[in-house]
């Protein structure tokens, strides 16, 4: 994701199973409906998201530019109009959904959830 950040990812040479990735999208799904209702963003990814980079400030990133992250993730949020919330997409990370906080010349603030398959 972040050049600079290291995510958790699954241990080297385990492997993911369909129903563990199953089970991953169903558990962000049911975080991104929450939020959708009404719930805090802020507080749904202090609270669950497994991104070691940003639980600690709700799931927030300021000022990423193009190339800082993985393409999935960079392709979702420059996608993305100011409060728009996204689908949920998969990384080599695991399943995410991203909120658009602003965009600012070429740079974007988002906040995230991350839900790494077990």
């Amino acid at each position: 994701m972040f050049a600079t950040w290291s995510c958790a990812q699954p241990a080297p040479g385990k492997t993911i199973t369909e129903e563990s990735k199953k089970e991953a999208k169903e558990k962000i799904e049911s975080y991104r409906q929450r939020v959708l209702k009404g719930d805090s963003m802020s507080i749904i990814a202090a609270a669950y998201s497994e991104d070691p980079g940003s639980v600690k400030t709700g799931g927030r990133y300021n000022n990423i530019a193009r190339g800082q992250f993985v393409p999935e993730f960079e392709k979702v949020a420059f996608a993305l109009q100011p409060g728009e919330i996204s689908e949920v997409f998969e990384t080599q990370y695991g399943f995410h959904f991203i909120q658009l906080i602003s965009q600012h010349d070429n740079l974007v603030d988002v906040r995230h959830v991350l839900v790494i398959p077990k």
